[in-house]
């Protein structure tokens, strides 16, 4: 998947937008997806509250 160059645009911070390319990459033909928090966590090797944030 490419994501548009606006992403960058928003002023979300660096994990902010590898988690929004986590689920991105992982949305099925209709864009849903529904990984738990604890293994986006634990894939992107970050703290859980990060990923509720």
């Amino acid at each position: 998947m490419i994501l548009p160059r606006r992403i960058y645009d928003l002023g979300l911070s660096h994990k902010a937008v590898a988690v929004y390319c986590y689920l991105a990459n992982r949305a099925d033909i209709n864009g849903e997806c529904y990984p738990s928090v604890r293994r986006i966590a634990e894939d992107l090797s970050i703290h859980k509250s990060t990923v509720y944030r």
